[in-house]
């Protein structure tokens, strides 16, 4: 209510600044064309056609000047502003002045109207010719600070006046339309930390029902979030069982067992358990900061370069098993796109492809092929292994989901981590056929006007 006490203020303090430029704009343009000295030198040369006789000529000026004086000493803004009088005839000679010590003032044309400086200060000025005589009538130009103080001041009061008459209502107008917002919100405390439901009764105010659904929506995705948080929790404990268990079982061999062959294969199970159990909290971690929609960090960089690193940090796993890669593709490709996220979408098909379509048996080539297709950038990463079963491809990116003819373990959350990151880059990753009819290859591609 404060705050609409304040705007309200602020409101009526514009329309205060509108009124007195306003007032300023219209007191000074009608100076400018038809100042009141003007009206006042064309009504005083009337009754002077008519009288050619000097006296009553400069008697009736005379009477005028101290009529118009008394009446400014009524009005606080013009007092001790005297207005001058000056009767001259045709040619410019001063019959009269209401200041005595002022020479005739030099006229252009028999009538007119302009500002000018009298006695050293400007004036508002105008004159008339009737019959044998010419009148001037001069009012002193007061300061813009002046008019301005006097105009502000007497707007104020009729400002003030207004405010309690537009403020009351329009404070019973938004009290009265807060309180549904109120008890919606009402309805919000009211709940528990734990309580996610939608909203069981939406306003009916059309405002408020938007805000409502909009918090429901809100609801559907947090109860989403939990429950994908909740089953990788669940899920990440189940794979963590077995080598933490082997683990606990490789230990106790070590303490136990002698010097030998014995004691050797238990301190290998334990470092290889290790490694599965760190390799697996690492893809977690990965995949937890993934599904917190990171923000993309794009930069202008070769693709072609970031994709020779990740083959040359796999080339000795690739020699070790006798499995050829290679990359296909321009010499430099300068494109804006996330090193970091495409890094781990790469690196997790590559690790996919060498983990369980090479070795022994296996394939024994990994194929890089990079273009463009429809505006996408393209990245095929293919093998000649093994193979997916085709009612087995729909589940691959699925989180810890493992092939039953796995050649070998794995965590189940590299492809899944590859797909969230092309998620990210506006992309996306595919599986299809791999080399030569065989095999697997992934394809994965991402909006290359996105990329620079």
């Amino acid at each position: 209510m404060r705050r609409t006490l304040l705007a309200l203020l602020a409101a009526m303090g514009l329309v205060w600044l509108v009124l007195l430029a306003q007032m300023a704009y219209t007191h000074y343009e009608t100076m400018g064309t038809n100042p009141g000295v003007r009206q006042l030198a064309q009504g005083l040369a009337r009754p002077l056609a008519s009288m050619p006789d000097p006296v009553e000529a400069r008697a009736l000026v005379r009477g005028m000047a101290q009529t118009f004086n008394a009446m400014r000493l009524d009005v606080e803004l013009l007092q001790g502003e005297k207005v001058l009088l000056q009767l001259q005839d045709t040619r410019g000679q001063l019959f009269h002045s209401s200041a005595a010590d002022l020479p005739a003032v030099a006229l252009a044309g028999p009538s007119g109207h302009a500002k000018m400086v009298i006695a050293g200060r400007p004036h508002w000025a105008a004159w008339e010719t009737s019959g044998a005589w010419r009148v001037l009538v001069a009012e002193p130009l007061l300061s813009d600070a002046r008019l301005l103080s006097f105009m502000g001041e007497d707007l104020a009061a009729s400002v003030l006046l207004a405010l309690p008459l537009v403020g009351l209502p329009l404070w019973l107008a938004v009290r009265t339309g807060l309180r549904p917002l109120a008890r919606l919100g009402a309805q919000i405390a009211a709940r528990s930390a734990h309580d996610l439901r939608p909203l069981q009764d939406l306003p009916p105010e059309r405002e408020l029902r938007g805000l409502a659904q909009a918090f429901d929506h809100l609801l559907t995705r947090l109860r989403a979030h939990l429950a994908r948080e909740k089953a990788l929790v669940h899920d990440a404990a189940h794979e963590l069982r077995t080598p933490m268990a082997v683990i606990a079982t490789q230990a106790h061999v070590l303490l136990q067992a002698p010097e030998g062959p014995a004691r050797a294969r238990a301190s290998e199970a334990l470092m290889h358990a290790v490694e599965r159990a760190a390799h697996l909290s690492e893809q977690l971690l990965t995949l937890a900061a993934l599904e917190e929609a990171p923000t993309p960090n794009a930069e202008r960089q070769d693709l072609m370069a970031l994709l020779q690193d990740c083959l040359a940090q796999r080339m000795r796993w690739a020699d070790e098993m006798g499995v050829e890669l290679s990359l296909e593709g321009p010499d430099t490709w300068v494109l804006v796109f996330d090193r970091q996220l495409l890094w781990s979408a790469l690196g997790n098909v590559l690790d996919n492809a060498l983990k369980h379509g090479c070795g022994p048996g296996a394939g024994r080539a990994v194929q890089l092929r990079v273009g463009e297709e429809a505006d996408d950038v393209v990245v095929w990463i293919a093998d000649d292994g093994p193979g997916i079963e085709a009612g087995e491809q729909a589940r691959v990116f699925e989180r810890f989901w493992r092939s039953p003819r796995a050649r070998s373990s794995g965590s189940g959350l590299g492809l899944t981590i590859a797909q969230q990151a092309m998620g990210h880059l506006g992309g996306r990753v595919s599986v299809g056929g791999g080399l030569q009819g065989r095999g697997v290859g992934f394809t994965l591609r991402w909006p290359a006007r996105a990329s620079g």
